[in-house]
């Protein structure tokens, strides 16, 4: 049995490259760019003032103070998206807005609010630095810079950013096409009547909006019996696709036909069962579509629902990072905090606790949500973290620091 690290080093170790494709900025959110953005211009393109203000010259306002202030005259007016082409005479202003470009010979903007105007003529009553209220042309982007490098997945201000150099289409790594199959003979859908013996497939539902958050296009396969002929048609066409997901029928029950019926596609299967807790019988493989260079990566989950996310956080998740370019890390984030109670386990096995962190006063401390079933999924609701608690540990008492995985 492999542990969560070998695991993840397993999965990791066989994944294939995706393909580029050009999209819209409106289509790039969450997406990892291809390439290297490199700016063709200077953000600001010009300078220009951080406020509404008056632009001045600053040695016109040397030896300004209450007692003998200086007087300007008002030479005119700069809005936001004109140009003030005229030079900016000595002992002059010009009124001008935020945004606006500083007309020549000015090299500082006074806040409006600081200076008195009365008959076209602006009072000062202090010295003003050099620079005061200028945003610099190429202060953001110079030209020529490496803005963004390939594989930084964009949000909203790197997309802001590609907008202000006029980049209107981006070259991104695809998305992953992900097949998902839930299955077992208990399960009925959302809409259907709950009949005894029967629960509700949320699997299903978790998983696709698992899949929407990593900028996935997932496709439900629906849910399958526990019949061989059904597993078989619809792991079938899950394996057309970029990585087929499964939740259930990868245990040791006589059931549990997942496994057999991937074996017997040509799923080669890399790894089955990984020592944690909640997860333990998940399963990871790769198919090889025969003449072909496609490869399609299978992780087959738990069925029970927190088994389910749990894996798929720890082992589904990474993978789709790496594939698609992606250079944020493939390990999640983990910062140390102080347990609020004692924890006791009675296996060997690395543990994943549905946790809730808090920060007093800069110091994090954790308590888990109560009942850590697999079958549990509200108290991931509850859960901001995972509380790891490694293999070797079987004890760990209050006050002991503590890793945490943010959720």
């Amino acid at each position: 049995m492999l542990s969560a690290s070998e695991a993840r080093i397993a999965v990791l170790e066989n994944l294939p490259n995706l393909s580029t494709e050009s999209v819209t900025l409106r289509g790039a959110l969450h997406r990892a760019l291809a390439v290297d953005i490199i700016a063709e211009a200077d953000i600001p393109p010009f300078d220009n003032s951080a406020m509404d203000g008056f632009a001045l010259r600053s040695d016109d306002a040397d030896g300004a103070s209450n007692s003998q202030p200086v007087k300007l005259k008002l030479a005119g007016e700069v809005k936001a998206g004109d140009v003030g082409s005229e030079p900016l005479r000595p002992g002059s202003s010009v009124r001008i807005m935020t945004g606006a470009a500083i007309p020549p010979g000015a090299d500082a903007v006074l806040e409006q609010e600081l200076v008195a105007l009365e008959g076209g003529l602006l009072e000062i009553k202090a010295p003003v630095s050099r620079g005061r209220n200028f945003r610099r042309r190429g202060e953001d982007v110079l030209r020529g810079a490496t803005v963004l490098r390939k594989g930084t997945v964009l949000g909203a201000a790197s997309l802001g950013v590609l907008a202000s150099l006029g980049v209107a289409h981006v070259e991104v790594f695809r998305k992953p096409k992900v097949a998902i199959l839930t299955s077992g003979d208990e399960l009925v859908d959302v809409d259907e009547p709950l009949r005894p013996g029967k629960i509700r497939n949320s699997n299903a539902y978790t998983l696709y909006a698992l899949l929407e958050e990593d900028s996935c296009e997932p496709f439900d396969l629906g849910r399958a019996r526990d019949d061989e002929a059904e597993l078989r048609s619809k792991i079938s066409e899950g394996l057309t696709r970029d990585l087929l997901v499964t939740s259930g029928g990868v245990s040791v029950g006589k059931h549990d036909l997942v496994l057999k019926t991937l074996k017997e596609l040509g799923v080669q299967i890399k790894f089955w069962k990984v020592n944690i807790r909640p997860g333990m019988p998940m399963a990871f493989g790769i198919y090889q579509a025969p003449e072909s260079l496609v490869r399609t990566l299978v992780f087959a989950l738990p069925g029970n629902p927190v088994s389910t996310m749990v894996t798929y956080m720890q082992f589904v998740r990474p993978a789709l990072r790496k594939m698609t370019g992606s250079l944020e890390t493939t390990q999640p984030f983990h910062l140390l905090a102080r347990l609020e109670h004692d924890v006791i386990k009675q296996d060997g096995k690395r543990h994943f606790t549905r946790g809730i962190l808090r920060n007093e006063k800069g110091q994090f401390f954790v308590r888990t949500t109560g009942s850590q079933s697999s079958g549990v999924l509200s108290s991931l609701v509850a859960a901001n973290c995972l509380v790891i608690i490694p293999e070797e540990l079987a004890e760990i008492k209050a006050g002991c620091d503590i890793e945490v995985e943010l959720l």
